[in-house]
């Protein structure tokens, strides 16, 4: 998701980094799932790309499919749909320069090879609509081929270009997630991040004209070589589900390894780059002990132009070069790391439940400074932080404008940033505080570490979340959470 800065949450102690079990096997979890190859021709003169995708698709559901459909989320950025993109109070921001709009267009479009139409869906156009021609039985695999192409705005956000970097992030057809009978086709919004997405492998191919382009990206980079006329680099990512790059001629990288999992940050004019480096590597380590191991080779720390926080992707985590204080960029980098296990591995439909991965994510990210005492953050520091903020953002909002909802729900449902702020990242904190308290730290630890071992590599509901707490502690929680979600709790 977008990372809102929240500058007011840090903290606590020790270390522990040791693996406790053989890594999963990549390969072998891999092989029933849908493959994405994607080639891209990248012109950085424009800013602009010619691409196409071929998808192996497995049908996963028990259903039969006729038609396929791919979320489109470019679509966003073109002129009509701007208002969808930020926050009116964040235009400045995403567009240092003034509005800039970008382009994207669907144009060939084949299902085995044969040609169907190109059809739309939503209100943007947002969504691809694929006939399959013939019924798709389960288990049963589709081939479908899409030729695209798009211009990038002027924009510091996801998907553009900004001084230093240009952020290639949901810039090609995803398939929509295909449950309870029918495909997700949630669309966008200024407030977190809308996604949901399905665990697939990915091989992508980028040209490029310059030879002085470096690309971080999801997955492992092959070296830039020459190919026809063009620089060229791969990437290859088996079990994650969705795939970023950011490019720069800018970028300097240093690497340092946590356990057997290269970790890399790409940056630009960064005095401190080892310290941040080694905040990810820190990071890496911790999570891995206390909830499981991070099973890729590979990790990425990438400093860009971006209006927020930071980022997160599989593999690879966006940080914004707007961050001055090196103690909040290393508190960024944390808790973008954190999504690698609440969000890239165990994922969940970030759309409709936003608090599940992004406040344990933050939550996560204070029991990351409970075993890391040499950061100097405190366990209590930040709760009282974060209880002192929140108590003052419902007060001065119910000053002004009257009654606030507090509960915790959808990114389209919240009236402003800062109110979805609030409510799912600072109030998020507060609630796993509570349950900390309730059941113990040793508990509390204990159920984190089920919830991921029950959930990784699938998509998560509330109530898994729920039930991993259960079981460690033998008492029903559904009112505990309940009553938060709902905004019955009252915080004082």
């Amino acid at each position: 998701m977008k990372k809102f800065l929240i500058v007011f949450l840090v903290f606590i102690i020790g270390i522990g980094c040791v693996a406790c079990k053989k890594k999963d096997d990549i390969s072998d979890l891999s092989k029933d799932l849908s493959n994405y190859e994607i080639v891209l021709d990248l012109d950085t003169t424009t800013f602009s790309a010619q691409a196409n995708l071929t998808l192996d698709y497995i049908n996963s559901s028990a259903d039969e499919l006729s038609e396929l459909k791919f979320h489109l989320y470019p679509q966003f950025f073109k002129e009509n749909a701007t208002d969808l993109v930020v926050s009116s109070t964040k235009l400045n921001d995403a567009y240092p320069n003034g509005l800039d709009y970008s382009m994207f267009e669907v144009g060939r479009v084949q299902v085995g090879g044969q040609d169907v139409a190109v059809e739309y869906a939503g209100e943007y156009s947002d969504i691809l609509v694929v006939d399959l021609i013939n019924i798709l039985l389960p288990s049963e695999r589709a081939q479908i081929y899409i030729e695209f192409s798009f211009s990038l705005p002027n924009c510091e956000h996801r998907f553009g270009y900004g001084e230093n970097t240009i952020n290639l992030a949901n810039f090609y057809p995803i398939v929509c997630v295909y449950e309870n009978g029918s495909f997700d086709e949630s669309g966008y919004s200024p407030n977190g991040d809308p996604f949901y997405s399905e665990l697939a492998n990915y091989s992508v191919i980028v040209n490029m004209d310059s030879k002085d382009l470096i690309l971080a990206g999801t997955g492992e980079k092959t070296n830039t070589r020459k190919s026809d006329g063009k620089y060229q680099t791969s990437f290859s990512a088996k079990l994650v589900r969705d795939f970023a790059l950011v490019a720069s001629d800018k970028f300097e990288i240093v690497s340092k390894r946590a356990g057997d999992v290269k970790v890399e940050y790409y940056y630009f004019s960064d005095e401190n780059a080892n310290e941040h480096l080694q905040a990810g590597v820190d990071a890496i380590s911790t999570f891995s002990s206390l909830f499981g191991d991070y099973p890729y080779s590979t990790f990425s720390i990438v400093k860009t132009d971006f209006i927020y926080g930071g980022m997160e992707y599989p593999n690879l985590v966006m940080i914004s070069a707007d961050i001055e204080s090196s103690v909040d960029y290393k508190n960024v980098i944390i808790h973008e790391t954190a999504h690698q296990w609440w969000y890239a591995m165990v994922g969940n439909d970030e759309y409709t439940y936003p608090w599940l991965d992004e406040a344990l994510t933050e939550y996560s990210t204070i029991l990351f400074y409970d075993f890391n005492s040499d950061y100097d953050l405190t366990h209590s520091q930040i709760v009282d932080a974060s209880k002192s903020n929140y108590t003052l953002f419902v007060s001065v909002y119910q000053d002004v404008l009257g009654d606030l909802d507090t509960s915790m729900r959808a990114v389209d449902e919240y009236d402003s940033e800062p109110e979805y702020t609030y409510c799912t990242y600072v109030k998020g904190v507060l609630m796993y505080e509570s349950l900390y308290q309730l059941i113990g730290k040793d508990d509390f630890l204990s159920g984190l570490k089920i919830y991921f071992q029950e959930n990784k590599y699938s998509n998560a509901t509330p109530n898994d979340l729920i039930n991993s707490f259960e079981k460690v502690c033998g008492s029903d929680l559904e009112n505990f959470f309940s009553s938060w979600v709902n905004g019955k709790v009252v915080i004082r």
